[in-house]
């Protein structure tokens, strides 16, 4: 297979499995409609404020996890690591716009979050971490996604992360951070 087979595989791959509406299928039961509650968004802040906070843990995992598979998928098949930042920013695309939704996404916190953490793992893990003791702290996703994108780019360069990975994760933190202030979300809101 040449390049430009890998980078399209690379892109259907990540784009099908970030849209899978793991918000959805996993409140299906509870008879709710995401997109009549709360924020409207869904998402795993919304499930866990508004529908429970297991769920809403539940559906932060998986869609963390949608992030995450596609770049260790091509870490595991010895691309080099620009393709790993394809694979995460189709994930965090498919999330947005997903095919099985209608086209009818979230804001891509969680998933962005699972590609940052497989692409700079040590200072993915630590910012991910107090992020989620950030949120638990003050309610706010958005808080502690700041904190979380500030912890990941002041640890990256510490921790021995390559430049391209540490530039993806960049890209893709900026991405969903503004494609999340354009829905409305702002830093500190605790919808």
């Amino acid at each position: 297979m040449d390049t430009t087979g890998h980078v399209l595989a690379i892109l259907i791959f990540g784009y099908l499995l970030g849209s899978i509406p793991f918000a959805k299928l996993f409140t299906m039961r509870a008879g709710v409609d995401l997109f009549e509650t709360g924020t409207g968004n869904p998402g795993a802040a919304n499930v866990f404020r508004k529908v429970d906070k297991r769920i809403g843990a539940a559906v932060f995992i998986a869609d963390a996890l949608k992030g995450g598979v596609p770049v260790l998928i091509v870490w595991m098949m010895g691309a080099p690591e620009h393709l790993w930042i394809v694979a995460g920013a189709s994930a965090v695309v498919g999330h947005w716009y997903p095919v099985f939704n209608k086209f009818r996404g979230g804001a891509g916190l969680a998933t962005g979050a699972g590609a940052v953490v497989f692409l700079i793992p040590i200072a993915g893990a630590i910012g991910l971490v107090l992020g989620g003791l950030t949120i638990a702290k003050t309610k706010s996703s958005g808080h502690g996604a700041g904190v979380g994108i500030v912890v990941i780019l002041g640890l990256a360069i510490p921790t021995g992360s390559n430049w391209q990975a540490m530039a993806g994760a960049f890209l893709i933190a900026a991405a969903v951070l503004g494609r999340a202030t354009i829905k409305g979300w702002k830093p500190g809101r605790k919808d």
